[in-house]
């Protein structure tokens, strides 16, 4: 959590519509929203100084990191982070996440974001 106690999510969505009405819906509800358009572009930011309570990502993105292979990138940096995952597309995903550990939430797309919400914070108790 950042000083004023917000939990800070990075985002990572391509589709900018989608990433602009979930960033800020969710800084509405008080989370502080790093955003980035692909895996690539989030890896920087997981690797830079700024922390992160939450990583919030699609599954399919341009570039050479999927969300998959973004989360793993990240639980290399930060083991315990928490990971949500949206995907519309649910094929091979069960069996690439199951050596993850903590596991990680997985919603279908479209997704709502009252439910994102919950399950943020859900996710990020005790951060």
């Amino acid at each position: 959590m950042n000083e004023m106690g917000a939990v800070r999510v990075l985002l990572v969505e391509d589709e900018g519509l989608i990433r602009l009405i979930t960033e800020e819906f969710l800084q509405e509800h008080g989370f502080e929203v790093i955003e980035a358009w692909n895996g690539d572009e989030a890896a920087r930011l997981l690797d830079g100084p700024d922390g992160f309570d939450v990583l919030f990502t699609d599954v399919r993105m341009p570039g050479s990191l999927d969300g998959v292979a973004l989360a793993e990138h990240a639980r290399r940096r930060y083991p315990k982070l928490p990971v949500l995952m949206v995907s519309g597309y649910a094929e091979n995903l069960v069996s690439r996440l199951r050596g993850l550990d903590p596991p990680m939430v997985v919603m279908g797309k479209p997704y709502d974001l009252l439910a994102v919400i919950d399950t943020l914070r859900h996710l990020t108790v005790g951060s």
